[in-house]
């Protein structure tokens, strides 16, 4: 009897084990794909932060709260899921240009580039650029939005696009669709604010 007893109780044990498996396997898929080697960084790295030199002068900066590498992927490519900061310089070490966004992408192949959230471009002659979406290409020489863009010179002139913008990749020579702003002219050749739309 007390043989059967322990038959019967690992049976049910069995039982039980077999169900748990069968009721859990749907979510085994989900677990797979999260724990794919497609979705982890090959590399990972935290604070991260390098500077680029030419003949042993500095020619850029960068630094990022986290940077991920996904080398085994259709598309290989660099994020920056924290946020980004860059800086270019001249031969002269001025500063040729300047970026800040929230995420960073850039894919390799391709050598194309993507900045999300808070973006923040400035060029060597004070023109800052705000968006909320900015993409480069470097083989194209260009960065460009089609998204609500606002550019501030050094004279304080504000210029703003609702429908995209385009530029050299220096941020040096741009154009607008769809164009609204305000041009700050010197109190000698007028009273006020002059408006354009």
């Amino acid at each position: 009897m007390e043989s059967f007893n322990n038959k019967q109780f690992l049976f049910f044990v069995f039982i039980f084990f077999l169900n748990t498996l069968v009721s859990c396997s749907d979510e085994i898929p989900k677990i797979n794909r999260i724990t794919s080697k497609e979705d982890l960084p090959t590399v990972a790295i935290d604070e991260f932060k390098t500077t680029l030199t030419e003949n042993g002068k500095v020619t850029g900066k960068m630094k990022a709260k986290r940077l991920e590498q996904f080398n085994k992927v259709v598309e290989p490519h660099m994020k920056f899921p924290k946020g980004i900061s860059v800086v270019t310089y001249d031969n002269t070490g001025v500063t040729k240009s300047s970026m800040t966004a929230n995420y960073f992408v850039y894919y390799n192949k391709k050598e194309t580039w993507e900045a999300v959230g808070n973006v923040v471009f400035s060029n060597i002659n004070g023109d800052i650029l705000m968006t909320d979406h900015l993409y480069g290409d470097e083989k194209e020489n260009k960065i460009y939005t089609d998204e609500y863009v606002e550019i501030k010179n050094a004279n304080g002139n504000i210029i703003r696009s609702n429908s995209g913008f385009e530029s050299n990749s220096s941020f040096t020579i741009y154009k607008f669709v769809d164009v609204s702003g305000q041009i700050m002219v010197q109190e000698e050749f007028a009273s006020e604010t002059d408006t354009i739309k």
